[in-house]
């Protein structure tokens, strides 16, 4: 059977569409636009801010890393409170059960945007790592954290659409979400064995990794993590939310 040779132009276009689509929405709502500018933010913080805090106060030297995995983190739950913001707007007006007549399937809208949401994600938190002066690991290693760290933003957005019913909530899960993922950077401060038991949260082992700056098994155990968390939120997203 002949594949049309125009098939995957369409499938661009239709891209390209959703994206100019979930720009103009986010650029229209004051929120989205802070949002959407605060990763960019933290990276200028890592590159220029940091290194004068720290030299002005020598005690944050021993903490400087975890300064740069609550920047990292930041930009990937930046990118998916927007996205989950989107998702809300659209189920506070009762449109998500319309988007199933589009001519895209609803599966291909969520998976570009949780698909942008992790590429944008990423390549901010590449430059963080890679270009803000405080890791020392290879660019692709760098770049592999970064994507560990990308896929939060997914789960982020997953986790705000099945959770949260209207916007309104939806701030206020915003706030919970991310103090839990932030959590795990309590090791750091806490004493005790049992802090390890953040370990249930995805972000724990992308700290990790930042820690060490070397590939292993916490890399792949991360991995392994993040793909279980969106495997669970997509199946009851498709079975609850687009129903």
């Amino acid at each position: 059977m002949e594949t049309d040779p125009k098939e995957p132009e369409a499938r661009m276009k239709q891209v390209l569409t959703l994206i100019r689509h979930d720009l103009n929405s986010t650029f229209r709502d004051p929120l989205f636009k802070g949002l959407l500018f605060f990763p960019f933010v933290c990276f200028a913080l890592v590159r220029w801010v940091f290194p004068l805090l720290i030299t002005e106060y020598p005690v944050l030297q021993e903490y400087q890393m975890v300064l740069v995995m609550w920047a990292t983190l930041q930009s990937a739950t930046m990118f998916g409170f927007i996205y989950g913001f989107l998702f809300l707007e659209e189920k506070e007006e009762q449109l998500l059960p319309v988007l199933r007549i589009l001519p895209v399937s609803t599966s291909y809208l969520v998976f570009i945007r949780q698909t942008v949401a992790v590429l944008i994600s990423t390549l901010v938190n590449f430059c963080i790592l890679h270009y803000g002066g405080f890791t020392s690991a290879s660019w692709w290693f760098d770049l592999l954290v970064s994507f560990q760290m990308g896929l939060l933003a997914p789960v982020i957005t997953l986790a705000l659409t099945v959770f949260a019913k209207t916007r309104v909530e939806g701030l206020a899960q915003m706030k919970i979400i991310n103090l839990i993922f932030i959590a795990p950077g309590l090791i750091y401060f806490v004493p005790g064995t049992w802090m390890h038991l953040l370990a249930l949260i995805p972000s724990y082992w992308s700290f990790r990794s930042i820690e060490y700056g070397v590939p292993g098994l916490t890399l792949l155990i991360g991995f392994a993590v993040c793909a279980l968390v969106l495997a669970l939120l997509n199946r009851y997203f498709r079975k609850h939310i687009f129903q």
